[in-house]
């Protein structure tokens, strides 16, 4: 079996979460590349932000997700697991990390500011650390060399346990959005690279249109 029929075999677990609810998190494994135990953590505390918030996955702009784990720690993969069950997608610009190092996720709708805050049980998190996947990764193993054994159960059972046993939910609260600018959709020339650059981010340096790093400015 391959890593593509591996994952799409795991998934089938999701089923248990709704219809699709497979389909999704195969293309979550897909695209993180291995299991782990934040990953599915992050999964599944945005799908209980949007059954909270009564809405679905986020097909277009309108929505935030502000995770709480931020960066250089065991924890990072977590974003991963928001976005695709959310929709919430770094490309769309609709996740923004917040430094704080905490297993959680505010979930905000633009248009009204309704949000909710969801965030992993500390024995949750207290289990996942002392398990041994992540000895294995202390030691600087890779994710996908780490034996299967150790976190193909762990994850399942993320996947599968009731949202009771793993999360706990604020009640929904107006969040005050600040709103952001709206998006280019022109594209201008730098003229010193050549290189085609969206408008709100040309530069002007010595008389000419150019771009962030041609301009010499701080970005």
């Amino acid at each position: 079996m391959n890593r593509f029929e591996f994952f799409k075999e795991i998934a089938k677990n999701a089923k248990v979460l709704g219809e699709e609810w497979d389909k999704i998190l195969e293309a979550a494994l897909i695209m993180h590349g291995h299991l782990c135990g934040a990953m599915p953590l992050g999964f599944r505390t945005g799908r209980l932000a949007l059954r909270v918030l009564d809405v679905e996955r986020e097909p277009n702009m309108d929505m935030m997700a502000f995770v709480e784990t931020g960066i250089y720690h065991a924890a990072a993969c977590f974003a991963d697991g928001v976005q695709f069950s959310t929709g919430c997608t770094y490309g769309k610009d609709l996740i923004k990390k917040l430094d704080y190092g905490k297993w959680a996720v505010t979930i905000v709708i633009k248009k009204d500011g309704r949000a909710v805050r969801v965030s992993v049980k500390p024995e949750i998190i207290q289990a996942v650390f002392k398990g041994k996947f992540l000895a294995e990764r202390k030691k600087g193993v890779p994710p996908t060399e780490v034996p299967q054994e150790y976190i193909l159960q762990p994850f399942i059972n993320t996947i599968t346990r009731p949202d009771e046993e793993l999360l706990d939910v604020s009640e929904i609260f107006t969040y005050e959005f600040k709103p952001t600018p709206k998006p280019s959709f022109e594209v201008l020339t730098c003229e010193i690279c050549g290189e085609m650059v969206a408008e709100n981010k040309m530069r002007v340096k010595e008389g000419k249109k150019v771009c962030l790093p041609c301009s010499g400015y701080e970005v």
